[in-house]
């Protein structure tokens, strides 16, 4: 059985998640750190850009809010796109393409713009969809260019021979 046939969102649950995706990034253009959290579960996990596992909303909200008072206290970031998929009643995961920049790499290094691949884990409540886990994860533009992979016999990418 394939559970993504039992499986399907309704329009209105459709937008509202979608409505979440948007309102994280309205959030984080505003660098408003109190109605992004808002957002957030109490137990959320969050594992960012850089492979920290943050634990609980207090924890992630002081994380954004020292990235948004000193690294990307300027950073912007846009929505490229957003696939919605539910995998259990009450549960979907949305992932978006976002790029985000400029930003100031903690070595000081500028970054022009950087594309990420974010997933968005989210759990209805009283008829609210609210994070409950998020993982951000950059795209390597090389890779991109074979997104959908296919592999060949080898399990390597076409054209890339086991070294």
């Amino acid at each position: 059985m394939d559970i993504g046939q039992k499986l399907s969102l309704t329009s209105a649950d459709e937008t509202a998640v979608q409505a979440v995706v948007s309102e994280f990034a309205n959030t984080w253009n505003r660098h408003d750190m109190k109605r992004m959290h808002e957002l957030n579960t109490e137990n959320v996990e969050w594992i960012n850009i850089t492979g920290n596992h943050w634990r609980g909303n207090a924890t992630v909200y002081k994380g954004h809010d020292t990235i948004h008072r000193t690294i990307c206290s300027k950073t912007q970031m846009s929505i490229e796109s957003t696939v919605i998929r539910s995998i259990a009643p009450g549960v979907v995961v949305a992932v978006a393409t976002m790029k985000f920049g400029p930003v100031t790499a903690p070595t000081g290094e500028q970054i022009p713009e950087l594309k990420t691949r974010g997933s968005f884990t989210l759990v209805k409540t009283d008829d609210t969809w609210i994070i409950a886990h998020f993982h951000n994860t950059s795209v390597d533009p090389i890779a991109e260019q074979h997104d959908p992979v296919t592999w060949d016999d080898t399990g390597f990418l076409p054209g890339k021979p086991p070294t």
